[in-house]
């Protein structure tokens, strides 16, 4: 076995402000932000670096020479390959800590290897955060640092549950080299002017290094505005500028990432070891008065437009501040659901009235989606929707994205975690079915919490999803499938209307 000589990575220490900034804590802060400063130009395919043949192999990071001893022929005895994690720090540290958690699947600590006092254990504690590799061994900080985490790692009390956490990770992770990952839902354009970008690791819960952590192949950015962001001659414009935001961002990182526009392009993408950024519009208000704007969209890559944010606009009503939610499409936005259809352009129900999601459930002759939404039967909340809500998608041949934004599904942001997230898959498969459900967790826009706060949390949804006993196959489904077969319908229906 060949030995990794390395030094090691860091803690995502994350406090939750109402844009879901990540902060780390102070006595933190300098030797994290150096090393997310560092991981930011750290690039590579993941996944073709976590080996296929080798079994899980599990880092030791203790001095005790009979507790290195006692734990690696446990782990051999599991069939799984210990690998001793040195003491002593390279010149490399955080290049060579990223390097070994990449093909890592769990590690264990020594009752006091982490400590302020010592920078190179801090910085590997921080990789296993960073790839959410499973970890056993607790004292202090790291109880400290959990917490502060918002990290989903349940308190593993002994060797034995690493290991069979470790071997879930792992099943994990092979899995994910095969299939497509997909969240149809981030706002990180929104906070562009703030400083965030895709090249950066660690202000922003999206970014090319995080989503190559966890796993995640493609992210539809969004260009967003509310209703009251922007006077309504400044609309369309506005709009466009941020499209044209998420292109300039996408082109800083030449090699790493593409602009796509249907899932042969983002399978393509995955092939290359790059990341897949779809466009979406969120607020129909950005489509303005003229329908031809619609067009304009369709040529710069747009695939889904929502059609109302929290306030009702010219083309429909909103489930938030609405006259009247059981007020659906106005005429003229009968016309933009038909100019949507004939441009292959997803129509997107997230944050619509009840009245505007059957009017499209009616008018539309594509399939829709709820980008990013939630089960009211869960938790009452008028930006979810109901079960028959849920049945009429599956008869539409449409799909739910599943959300994770606290407020939506809780009273208490300190009760939601990645279980949540999950009744809430669970809940819209049972009701839609298992080809109707998907991701679109609303990361940088006020979604995230426990277990599911960043891109590199993609594979904890896929870990949470084998616990729960979903198949290989319907996990793919979940992770893009179903998005995708919604995609090349309506691209195939505006093939069709076009010919007509």
């Amino acid at each position: 076995m060949k030995k990794f000589i390395f030094s090691l990575c860091a803690t995502l220490s994350a406090l939750v402000s109402t844009a879901q900034t990540i902060h780390y804590p102070l006595d933190l802060k300098d030797v994290f932000e150096r090393s997310d400063r560092i991981l930011s130009g750290l690039y590579y395919d993941s996944a073709s670096r976590f080996p296929d043949e080798t079994p899980a192999m599990i880092g030791i990071y203790s001095s005790d020479p009979s507790e290195v001893t006692a734990w690696s022929e446990a782990i051999l005895r599991k069939g799984m390959l210990p690998i001793q994690l040195p003491f002593v720090a390279s010149g490399e540290t955080v290049a060579d800590a990223d390097a070994i958690m990449s093909i890592l699947s769990g590690v264990a600590f020594s009752e006091n290897a982490v400590s302020l006092a010592d920078e190179l254990s801090l910085i590997l504690f921080k990789a296993t955060c960073d790839w959410n590799v499973p970890v056993f061994g607790d004292n202090p900080l790291t109880q400290r640092i959990n917490r502060a985490l918002w990290r989903c790692q349940n308190r593993i009390a002994n060797l034995d549950e690493l290991l069979e956490r470790a071997s879930l990770y792992h099943r994990a992770r092979l899995l994910q080299k095969k299939i497509f990952l997909v969240d149809t839902h981030a706002d990180l354009p929104d906070v562009y002017n703030e400083g965030f970008r895709l090249g950066k690791r660690s202000t922003n819960q999206v970014s090319l290094r995080k989503m190559m952590e966890g796993g995640l192949n493609g992210t539809f950015l969004i260009s967003y505005q509310g209703e009251k962001d922007q006077p309504e001659e400044n609309a369309v414009a506005y709009c466009m500028s941020q499209i044209e935001k998420i292109y300039a961002d996408v082109a800083a990182n030449p090699g790493r990432c593409e602009i796509v526009t249907t899932p042969a392009d983002a399978l393509r993408c995955k092939a290359e070891g790059k990341r897949a950024f779809f466009i979406g519009i969120e607020n129909g208000k950005g489509i303005g008065r003229d329908l031809g704007n619609l067009k304009k969209y369709a040529d710069m890559g747009v695939r889904y437009v929502g059609l109302t944010h929290t306030y009702d606009n010219l083309i429909a009503h909103s489930s938030s501040h609405s006259t009247d939610t059981t007020k659906g499409l106005t005429a003229y936005g009968k016309e933009v659901v038909a100019e949507m259809n004939r441009l292959g352009i997803m129509v997107d129900c997230s944050h619509t009235s009840s009245g505007t999601f059957w009017d499209c459930i009616k008018y539309s002759k594509a399939p829709i989606i709820c980008s990013h939404s939630g089960a009211k039967k869960l938790f009452r909340h008028d930006r979810s929707i109901t079960d028959d809500q849920l049945r009429a998608l599956r008869d539409n041949g449409g799909v739910i994205q599943v959300y994770a934004v606290w407020n939506f599904q809780s009273r208490d942001k300190y009760k939601v975690d990645i279980e949540t997230y999950l009744d809430h898959i669970d809940h819209c498969v049972k009701v839609a079915g298992i080809d109707h459900v998907g991701i679109g967790v609303d990361m940088d826009g006020g979604g995230g919490y426990t277990g599911v706060f960043g891109s590199n949390d993609a594979v904890n949804i896929t870990m949470g999803l084998m616990e729960r006993g979903y198949s290989d196959e319907d996990i793919a489904k979940i992770w893009s499938g179903n998005l995708f077969r919604v995609l090349d319908r309506v691209i195939a229906v505006a093939g069709d209307l076009q010919r007509e």
